[in-house]
């Protein structure tokens, strides 16, 4: 029997010890809601779920972009809608301003209100905006919407010039042929059978109008043979003109946006000598002619912003997928993170009520082996 040393109470007392650090730790866990609470706990564990917690704090961040960006798609598109009545409007004065019935003056009054439609289209256009940055004045372009936890993940939102001056500019771009029994000095005639009735007495051939050699409104490749034939009316055909529409708004060839257009309207017609002026509004009295140009301006410039409109709608739908997307992705991401990190309560209660058994056990015996050394006691008396 030794008395240096109580080897039975040293161990009882190791076994206390480290029942005891792992009581701690249960009640950590349980106290936090994570079984990993430093990277001693699961070093593994906490890079991954590290990583996982960025991507949904990431997913959820894109999921907030994909609803600004529908905002602010739907924040443009709303102020089409307006410009698009507007333009319905610009129609149907076209057509009343193109009856014969109405005199000088009735066409003033009409023209009147057309000037206002095209001033209150460029006044949206320049005043639509959203967190202060202006969406139909052409500058909103090439804007990324960050979609994605990583970078690049991006959806490209451009949404082009919605003034009157690149409406018209888009309208000349096309080459658009209006029919009218008027004249135009601004074009050169060419008379030409028609071409399902074979050889015609003159008062019943079909008269067209092309470019004049100091015009300056489009190339003269947008003389299309075939485009004027299909007609099959007999009248003049006239190439739209900045000048036809003088009378309702002013045009600048330099103040064109969309530069490819801007390029086809003042570059490339070989007779263009002034390409690239301004063309103002003129207090002109307006004629049957100049409202059947408004006519082939007006359906033009509603296709344009039907084009657009539909763009936005595209894109809002996409934003919408992709923020279902992201939300199932970050739900399915935040659960795995879950399951390496967060803490099982059933499973650790158990550990923490043997934990528990344990130190009240170890208690017991710690104290009994104490106790065995009192035998020494007996035999030194």
């Amino acid at each position: 029997m030794i008395i240096k040393h109580n080897i039975s109470a040293m161990n009882a007392n190791r076994i206390f010890d480290l029942t005891g650090k792992s009581q701690a730790k249960s009640i950590e866990k349980l106290s936090s809601g994570y079984k990993i609470n430093r990277s001693a706990d699961d070093a593994a564990g906490l890079s991954i779920s590290e990583k996982m917690r960025r991507q949904v704090r990431g997913l959820t961040q894109a999921a907030a972009n994909a609803m600004d960006g529908i905002s602010c798609v739907q924040t443009a598109e709303g102020a089409l809608n307006e410009v698009h009545d507007m333009l319905q409007r610009m129609e149907e004065l076209a057509v009343k301003g193109a009856n014969g019935t109405l005199t000088t003056t009735d066409r003033a009054f009409v023209t009147l209100e057309v000037r206002q439609l095209m001033s209150e289209i460029d006044r949206i256009h320049s005043t639509t905006s959203f967190n202060e940055q202006n969406l139909l004045d052409g500058t909103f372009r090439y804007k990324g919407l960050q979609v994605g936890a990583e970078s690049g993940t991006h959806i490209t939102v451009t949404i082009g010039n919605m003034s009157t001056n690149d409406l018209i500019a888009s309208a000349l771009a096309k080459g658009i042929y209006f029919q009218t029994n008027n004249e135009s000095p601004f074009c050169q005639r060419i008379d030409i059978p028609n071409p399902t009735s074979g050889d015609i007495p003159n008062d019943e051939r079909i008269v067209y109008w092309i470019p004049g050699s100091d015009t300056t409104f489009a190339k003269q490749e947008y003389w299309d043979k075939s485009m004027i034939f299909s007609w099959g009316m007999p009248g003049h055909s006239h190439l739209l003109g900045a000048y036809d529409l003088t009378s309702f708004h002013s045009f600048s060839y330099s103040s064109i946006t969309d530069k490819n257009v801007r390029d086809r309207l003042t570059n490339s017609y070989p007779a263009n000598k002034t390409g690239g002026t301004e063309e103002p509004m003129e207090e002109k009295t307006p004629d049957v002619r100049y409202f059947q140009a408004l006519n082939a301006f007006a359906k033009s410039a509603i296709a344009d912003v039907s084009e657009t409109r539909s763009y936005l709608g595209a894109v809002q739908n996409r934003l919408e997928h992709t923020i279902n997307n992201l939300d199932n992705i970050a739900e399915n991401t935040a659960a795995a993170e879950s399951a390496i990190r967060d803490t099982d309560i059933g499973t650790e209660m158990v550990t923490f009520s043997n934990n528990n058994i344990l130190l009240q056990a170890g208690q017991s015996v710690l104290v009994q082996a104490n106790q065995n050394k009192q035998g020494v006691l007996a035999l030194l008396q």
